[in-house]
């Protein structure tokens, strides 16, 4: 594949080794100083990529999106902290008959946690003397927190635990609520991303733990998807990567 990359920060440049590695060529390299056009501007060369990776800024992803959209090149995002604009910018993709696969998180060990979690969820929801936390712990340079591996987990555990109706970050000095989930965050040194879901009673814990050893998995995660997303029209995630073949 021709890939193009949109942000050349240290994923970038974990993606760019990862595709190399895989026999892949890098056709062009965007970044902050060197963005990419507007979709009218863009040069022919660069529409003839097979796909883009993204892992910028919240920003540049919603622009990433409506440069590239329209011109039918696949997009992998893996940026977060862009949400709120999630649902517009995936119905657009859908209008103008693109081809997007999103995740918060690329690593295949992070997303076969996700599904034991969801599993796990399942079973407790029966077994109100369970109470649920979850925390993270990511290098001490990520900006956003918590993290949108920690707030996917989070979605995950309400939409299975009916008593768990509500996120919260910080309690601000009160005691919990027994509807409220708290999510809370470290950041330290230069850990990769640490993610906890931990279910607690009276006589036993359960704890789903997923720890990086270093951004590679990210990476590969991200090109494995770029590869499965080629032939495909549409809005996909992680969820159908692993297990739509």
């Amino acid at each position: 594949m021709k890939i193009a990359l949109l942000g050349y920060g240290r994923m970038g440049q974990d993606v760019e080794q990862a595709a190399i590695e895989r026999g892949h060529t890098i056709a062009a390299r965007f970044t902050i100083e060197d963005p990419l056009p507007d979709v009218d501007k863009i040069a022919a060369e660069i529409k003839k990529v097979d796909c883009a990776i993204d892992f910028s800024a919240p920003a540049a992803t919603e622009h990433h999106i409506h440069s590239l959209g329209p011109l039918h090149i696949p997009l992998v995002v893996g940026t977060t902290g862009w949400n709120g604009q999630l649902p517009a910018l995936l119905e657009f993709i859908r209008q103008c008959g693109g081809t997007i696969l999103y995740a918060s998180n690329f690593s295949v060990g992070a997303n076969i946690a996700f599904h034991i979690a969801a599993e796990a969820s399942k079973l407790i929801d029966r077994f109100p003397d369970y109470d649920t936390a979850i925390h993270e712990i990511h290098h001490r340079l990520k900006k956003d927190a918590p993290s949108g591996t920690a707030l996917k987990l989070a979605d995950t555990i309400l939409h299975n635990i009916k008593r768990k109706t509500t996120i919260v970050t910080s309690l601000n000095n009160r005691q919990i609520k027994p509807h409220e989930l708290l999510v809370s965050s470290s950041r330290i040194g230069e850990v990769a991303g640490t993610h906890s879901v931990t279910f607690e009673s009276s006589v036993d814990s359960i704890q789903i733990t997923h720890t990086a050893h270093n951004r590679r998995g990210f990476a590969l995660g991200a090109v494995r998807a770029a590869e499965w997303l080629q032939g495909r029209k549409g809005v996909f995630t992680m969820e159908d990567f692993l297990f739509v073949k």
